[in-house]
């Protein structure tokens, strides 16, 4: 019987091992009002789909990716109204995340902010703080944060960034105390 609990116990930690892995494997983000990026961090299993639908359930945009490497796609919603969309990653196994995005555009931007890629590794960040909030600043390389600071000069930002062996896509998250948050990533 002790055995029995046992190997139960053991079965429940993999699980939640596995669950916690497969989070880490797709990552849905909103990288700007109506850009959505989705990040395969490892090999696919077989065939991925993304399905867009929107408040009615209803499938506004299905992908079919058949990839035997990690990847990233971005998908612009643009073409769509205003509303609330929903992003599905599945695999074979079925589900492996969902995210809700708003596309809604607001009217001017609070905080204005751009990446120029500058070299192979080297990355320029320009802040431009509007409203003189407090504005933070964190770096991801693929799903990992790799830096993060906060903005002394109520004015914004001009800063070049040297990350050294990225390991994924370079992602700059910009945002306020006040809720403002933006992504953005290199432009070339």
């Amino acid at each position: 019987m002790k055995k029995l609990f046992s190997l139960l116990f053991a079965a429940g930690i993999a699980t939640g091992a596995f669950a916690t892995d497969q989070d880490k494997v797709v990552n849905i983000r909103q990288t700007e009002a109506k850009k959505v990026a989705v990040t395969y961090a490892a090999v696919p299993q077989g065939t991925v789909i993304v399905k867009i639908t929107d408040s009615q359930d209803r499938l506004v945009m299905r992908d079919k990716i058949n990839k035997e490497e990690a990847f990233a796609k971005r998908y612009d919603l643009n073409a769509l109204p205003e509303g609330t969309y929903e992003v599905e990653v599945l695999d074979e196994s079925g589900v492996i995340r969902t995210a809700s995005f708003d596309t809604f555009v607001a009217e001017t931007p609070e905080v204005f902010s751009r990446v120029t890629k500058m070299g192979e590794n080297k990355y320029r960040l320009l802040v431009s703080n509007l409203e003189a909030k407090e504005v933070s600043v964190s770096i991801f390389d693929g799903d990992q944060l790799i830096h993060s600071e906060r903005i002394d000069n109520p004015q914004g930002l001009h800063k070049i960034f040297d990350i050294a062996k990225p390991n994924g896509n370079i992602t700059f998250k910009v945002y306020t105390d006040g809720g403002f948050e933006s992504y953005v990533t290199s432009r070339y």
